[in-house]
């Protein structure tokens, strides 16, 4: 296995990834469909990543295959420019075997060599497994965004279900702040 950036020309296998992750479970926000429609939207979005400073995304390939996935973006205002905003996804089919760790580390490591100081991301509340796991490597529960996700109606049933996204930080910066609640 092997971890790298994102290239356009890994456009076919990200835009499989991105729908196979996103329609195997409903851990995610985003539908499918939401990511890329094709492999020229799929580069384009490569292609931003590797543009942008600060941006990355990265993947873990089983040979020609991606199998994982993780991005940091950082903030783009003044006052939240030391902030990362994470997000990582693992095939199913590759549960267990680490990678999520090994994910999570690449993207301590980026943020830190990009003056980050703050990484934030949200994961829906029925998602124990990932919510314990990003306990394990400290991050803390900030929050609650109540019934911010719809899920539903879908095609065969009329019923709506909504979900919570719990709001997780980790402070990497300095270990001095000025605010005294530090």
């Amino acid at each position: 296995m092997s971890l790298r950036e994102a290239l356009p020309q890994d456009s076919a296998q990200l835009l499989l990834l991105g729908q196979t992750l996103l329609s195997e479970t409903d851990f995610y926000t985003r539908l499918p469909e939401e990511r890329a429609i094709d492999a020229m939207g799929m580069a384009e979005i490569a292609a931003a990543y590797k543009e942008r400073h600060g941006w990355h995304m990265i993947n873990i390939w089983k040979g020609d295959q991606a199998i994982a996935e993780g991005i940091l973006v950082p903030g783009t205002l003044y006052r939240t420019a030391h902030i990362g905003m994470l997000g990582i996804g693992v095939l199913r089919s590759h549960w267990g075997q680490g990678l999520g760790q090994i994910l999570m580390a690449d993207l301590e490591e980026r943020a830190r060599k990009d003056s980050l100081e703050r990484l934030e991301f949200t994961v829906l509340s029925h998602n124990r497994r990932a919510r314990d796991f990003y306990k394990r490597l400290g991050y803390t529960e900030e929050g609650c965004r109540r019934r911010s996700v719809r899920f539903g109606p879908q095609p065969s049933s009329a019923l709506v279900r909504y979900g919570d996204e719990i709001y997780m930080a980790k402070w990497i910066g300095p270990k001095d702040c000025i605010d005294p609640e530090c």
